[in-house]
């Protein structure tokens, strides 16, 4: 699904619905992104390589793949493996921020966070 607004677009996979609503709602409204959402690592993929858009926000959780491999996938895809990639997860146990940016990712937020912090993060990730 495509919310536009304005040329910087964001896709956010999260298989929380109601999460992602609030994450689009947020950065389309305060930040003026155009935004694509996807609930499960599959579509995420999908939506990745046609849309190609500025920055992704990934979740570690989701329901077919786990976010982490996704970040391996995007990462070595000649079409996505120059998206920034900011992952946004509950994982927070010693090691996963290093495996996320052992692996790719550009940046790293827990859940619960700011919906401000995480615009102003995403803002700071696109070129």
């Amino acid at each position: 699904m495509l919310f536009r607004n304005n040329n910087k677009k964001v896709l956010i996979i999260d298989d929380d619905r109601t999460l992602l609503r609030q994450i689009a709602f947020h950065l389309k409204k305060y930040k003026g992104f155009d935004i694509v959402i996807s609930d499960n690592g599959e579509d995420g993929l999908l939506e990745a390589v046609k849309q190609r858009p500025d920055l992704i926000i990934l979740d570690w959780t989701l329901p077919d793949i786990q976010g982490i491999d996704l970040l391996i996938t995007l990462k070595k895809a000649p079409k996505t493996k120059n998206i920034p990639i900011l992952m946004l997860t509950g994982h927070n146990k010693i090691g996963d921020v290093e495996d996320a940016f052992a692996r790719g990712a550009d940046a790293y937020m827990y859940k619960p966070f700011s919906l401000q912090k995480l615009g102003e993060k995403s803002k700071g990730l696109m070129k």
